[in-house]
């Protein structure tokens, strides 16, 4: 059996219900060069302690089974560099593992994760640069005070740290233990209510410490507020700011010179700060779904930028003198570019965003009602008082008592003032109000023609008998 063919059969999952079988554990044992091995998707629920992997293996795939606990048999490799065991129900991982100080890839995302692996902390991995616990709801379920004030004394050694949707909001303090690490995942374009890690403003507690950081994910955090002090990440190369809240952004955000990647996308941002030029290094520029109503007149200054992303805003004019690689206009409030120059940028841009619309935006007005003229409520006047003398001329019925206490009957009475108001509009809605029909100026709890009808159901008004005639209901031999 040559070297590829060995390799491919150690990879091959061989399971039965969920147990490796007997020819696995075999091939396992008598191929003791393999470096690499995939147990993933086997439903494995306790692997057999029989297995001896071999000594030289330096990277093992178990996730997508159904562990609760590591292995033992795993936990005493020696030379093992990436261990990949997502996608478990792993509940603790605190022991000390053999390969404690040679792995450098370690991926515990989607288990049950009741706090952090308390080793990578204690024992300062002196290889480990990748480091995965997103996804583990009840992460910070044991901390206490004082466990997490501890935790938060050590420096860990962890080059890159994936920490989204673990519920860190009260806890967001444990992030100062980072303070070495350039890549930091806080967010995930992927929304999950219940996990996301509520941030509120940035920089946060625990975040200020991280100064070193050179890529940030924020996306779908509950942002709402950039402090001032953001310009302390000087090294910061890329930044997600996606899918939050954002309004407005600190002047202070110029000051962030090394930036070369920043994504708005998502927000409520209606301006960018107008030295946003100064941002010499910044290369791709994403603001696609906000609120923006004009740019800054120095955009074209930025020397570096090549990809400008402004598709779905209230722009009235587009940026001009830009030399860009890429770029979408699409859904603003003006007509798109239709050159080829612009479509061609415009679709190298596109390539991940095939539902997007082209054109301008279909602008929807709100319904608001005019106001109304002098002339205009001269003649409203004139109306209302014309139809109230028409009425009061066409209803010459007679009338009995008994027909006020009909619903049918009731009419209502107008008696228009010898002097009008000021405003013949604002008598024509009180004359509208006497009639109990509507109340434009007052927004009722319950509306006035039903506060009228429930008067006259509880209160009926008093019937008078006519003269001559008496509702006598007595028997006549009485």
């Amino acid at each position: 059996m040559t070297g590829n063919e060995e390799k491919n059969s150690c990879k091959k999952n061989d399971f039965t219900n969920g147990i490796p079988n007997n020819i696995l554990i075999k091939s396992i044992d008598n191929f003791s060069n393999v470096t690499e091995l995939d147990m993933s998707n086997g439903k494995i629920q306790n692997l057999d302690g029989n297995i001896k992997f071999p000594a030289s293996l330096l990277h093992l795939n178990l996730s997508n089974n159904k562990l609760t606990e590591v292995p033992s048999n795993v936990l005493k490799l020696d030379n093992l560099k990436s261990l990949d065991i997502s996608f478990n129900s792993i509940l603790v991982f605190d022991d000390i593992p053999s390969f404690c100080h040679s792995i450098e890839k370690l991926n515990l995302s989607k288990n049950s994760l009741n706090g952090p692996p308390l080793w990578v902390w204690t024992e300062k991995p002196r290889n480990l640069k990748y480091l995965n616990i997103s996804n583990n709801k009840d992460l910070c379920s044991t901390f206490t005070d004082n466990y997490l004030n501890e935790l938060c004394q050590y420096k860990t050694l962890v080059n890159d740290i994936d920490m989204h949707n673990c519920r860190i909001s009260k806890y967001v303090k444990l992030l100062a233990s980072f303070c070495h690490t350039r890549v930091i995942t806080l967010g995930n374009e992927e929304y999950v209510h219940h996990l996301v890690n509520n941030l509120d403003h940035f920089p946060c507690e625990g975040l200020e410490e991280c100064r070193d950081v050179e890529v940030l994910n924020l996306a779908n955090t509950q942002l709402f507020h950039i402090n001032s002090n953001i310009d302390i990440y000087t090294n910061l190369k890329e930044l997600n700011l996606s899918q939050n809240n954002l309004n407005s952004l600190p002047n202070e955000f110029y000051k962030l010179v090394k930036l070369e990647t920043c994504i708005l996308s998502y927000n409520s941002l209606d301006y960018l700060p107008s030295n946003i030029c100064e941002l010499t290094s910044l290369v791709t520029l994403r603001l696609d779904n906000n609120k923006l109503c004009m740019l800054p007149e120095n955009l074209h200054e930025i020397p570096n930028l090549k990809v400008l992303d402004l598709y779905n805003n209230k722009l009235h004019e587009g940026p001009s003198n830009l030399n860009l690689e890429e770029v979408d206009l699409a859904q603003n409030c003006f007509d798109e570019p239709d050159d080829e120059e612009y479509l061609l940028k415009k679709q190298k841009l596109r390539i991940s965003y095939p539902d997007r619309k082209i054109g301008r935006k279909v602008e929807v007005t709100e319904q608001i009602e005019p106001s109304l003229s002098s002339s205009d409520e001269e003649e409203l006047y004139e109306l209302a008082t014309n139809e109230i003398i028409h009425d009061d001329q066409k209803d010459n019925r007679t009338s009995s008592p008994e027909d006020w206490d009909s619903d049918d009957y009731w009419i209502p009475q107008y008696d228009p003032p010898a002097t009008p108001p000021l405003s013949p509009w604002i008598y024509y809605v009180q004359t509208k109000m006497r009639e109990g029909n509507f109340c434009p100026m007052d927004a009722h709890p319950i509306s006035i023609s039903d506060l009228v009808r429930y008067d006259r159901l509880y209160n009926p008004h008093l019937v008078h008998s006519l003269d001559g005639h008496s509702d006598n209901y007595s028997d006549d031999d009485s």
